[in-house]
């Protein structure tokens, strides 16, 4: 009678392995997350295709939406947005260049990205690029930003 129980909730364990596989799995997962990603694009190029000017949340949002597909690595995250002397956004974003483990070695780049007054992008280039536990390193990047 033991066995029988051990093989029923065997049964069942490999039955509710098999539906958490595929409801994690590639399938799933990857249309959520293509979904989310045609309606920011949406959204995103709603913001830019206006002549209105934006402001910092839509700034925020277009180079976090960017950034990736521009730079070519993954977003880390955007740490800085600041305006340009009435000529647009300065978005700072970091992306990862190289990953590694542990993930405080892993090569972070820090880009500036310009965007013009309506959110459309002018330029973006690398401010600097370090390890992500290298706190020395930020500082001087953040020191030849103010120069």
């Amino acid at each position: 009678m033991t066995e029988r129980t051990s093989d029923s909730e065997s049964g069942e364990f490999d039955d509710v392995l098999t539906r958490l596989s595929e409801a994690v799995g590639n399938d799933g997962s990857s249309e959520r997350t293509e979904a989310n990603e045609s309606d920011e694009i949406g959204e995103i190029s709603e913001i830019v295709e206006s002549d209105d000017e934006i402001g910092l949340y839509e700034a925020r949002d277009v180079g976090r939406a960017i950034a990736s597909d521009l730079i070519g690595s993954p977003l880390d995250g955007i740490i800085e947005v600041g305006e340009r002397d009435d000529d647009g956004w300065r978005v700072v974003a970091e992306v990862v260049e190289r990953n590694s483990i542990p993930d405080t070695q892993d090569v972070l780049g820090r880009y500036v990205i310009s965007l013009g007054p309506s959110g459309t992008v002018q330029g973006y280039g690398r401010a600097g690029r370090y390890r992500r536990g290298d706190t020395g390193t930020q500082t001087e990047i953040f020191e030849a930003e103010e120069r």
